[in-house]
């Protein structure tokens, strides 16, 4: 008999498990305690043996206790010329499938389908070898009883005599064990030397094998860590990777900082250059709007002096008339006091007494007017007054 898949729904604590095995070769199966490896050997026992309505404390023992559902096992199996897949599921909804894919297909179900399977082994399989080969972890050690065993007493026949073909002459397989008996111990089962050596052998083969195994250890451990280490340096590089990527948008962001701080140095020196100008431009628009005031008063002056001059012009005209019409009056006064002198001086010459007679007539007249004016010096007077 040869396996080739096993699946286990909802079996003890196994949700789901599926397992594809090689069809040559040695199959270790490898894992944790309590992981489930025996569980494996336990499932093909129930799918073989129970029914899936049984109610053997076996099948009520890997009824899950995590869902209210049942364990179902599924395998799929080749015996002699037979190739087929078997599953059962135990607890709720019981139901067995059988599908025989070779030699000829067929499509069982049921309590008919568990019975085609038990034929089908019958056949093909000596169960009792088939129990003999197994050790489960929890069953007992002691040795398995296989003095009935057809097959297994046919095989060792063969393995004893070197042939294929039997002569009938060889001993039964009994005289041979008790032979082969005879190496090790004496008939009241002692131990010989043989055994003895061998049992010093296998001493120092458990000795080797205890000095490997703390090696195998020390090796498993060096391989721990070396996987822990890998995983480290994977972790860093990955780290050292991105710290890189970090590092390179750092220096970019750097450069650009640079790049600014050069600009912003720029733009200073171009800022004091502009405020110093705009500092120049600001006294000389004061001193602009300063002179743009002078300029306005002086304009203003300038405009009063030439009123002024307008009006010095006006006076000068009328001072020149002033003058012309004075200048014209001192003519006439000149002449009129020549005039006035030559009668004068011919009054004097004429009479002594006339001169005496005007005198006081004069300064009666002065005690009168309070002014020596003479009555043709108040015509010019009025000339020059009228002139202006």
């Amino acid at each position: 008999m040869r396996l080739h898949r096993l699946i286990l729904d909802h079996y003890r604590g196994i949700t789901h498990r599926e397992i594809v095995l090689p069809d040559s070769g040695v199959i270790v199966l490898s894992g944790a305690n309590e992981i489930g490896k025996s569980s494996m050997i336990e499932a093909i026992d129930l799918l073989l043996e129970a029914k899936d309505r049984s109610t053997k404390r076996e099948v009520k023992q890997v009824k899950p206790t995590h869902a209210d559902v049942g364990a179902e096992v599924t395998a799929e199996i080749s015996s002699g010329p037979y190739r087929f897949v078997y599953r059962k599921r135990f607890h709720k909804k019981c139901e067995t499938e059988l599908t025989v894919l070779a030699p000829r297909r067929e499509q069982w179900t049921g309590d008919e389908a568990h019975e085609r399977v038990r034929m089908i082994l019958a056949q093909t399989v000596d169960t009792d070898l088939w129990r003999a080969q197994r050790v489960l972890q929890a069953a007992s050690t002691a040795p398995v009883d296989l003095s009935g065993c057809d097959a297994l007493s046919r095989a060792l026949d063969v393995a004893a005599g070197q042939s294929a073909a039997l002569s009938g002459e060889e001993p039964l397989l009994v005289d041979r064990i008790d032979a082969e008996y005879s190496r090790y111990f004496t008939s009241t089962g002692r131990s010989t030397g043989q055994w003895a050596a061998a049992t010093g052998r296998l001493d120092e083969a458990d000795a080797e094998v205890a000095r490997c195994a703390a090696a195998v250890a020390d090796v498993d451990d060096c391989v721990r860590r070396h996987a822990e280490m890998s995983a480290g340096l994977t972790e860093l590089a990955a780290e050292r990777e991105a710290a890189h990527q970090r590092l390179t948008k750092a220096r970019a962001a750097a450069a650009v900082v640079a790049e600014l701080t050069a600009e912003l140095k720029e733009a200073e020196v171009i800022s004091s250059a502009a405020t110093a100008t705009a500092d120049a431009s600001a006294a000389a628009m004061t001193e602009r709007q300063r002179l743009d005031a002078d300029v306005e008063d002086r304009a203003l002056a300038v405009a009063e002096l030439d009123g002024r001059a307008a009006d010095a012009g006006g006076e000068a005209s009328i001072a020149r008339e002033v003058h012309d019409v004075a200048t014209a009056a001192a003519e006439q006064s000149a002449a009129a006091l020549r005039q006035a002198q030559a009668q004068a001086d011919a009054a004097r010459s004429s009479s002594f007494s006339g001169l005496l007679a005007g005198g006081r007539k004069s300064s009666n007249q002065f005690r009168r007017t309070g002014s020596w004016e003479s009555r043709s010096g108040r015509a010019r007077s009025g000339r020059v007054s009228g002139g202006r």
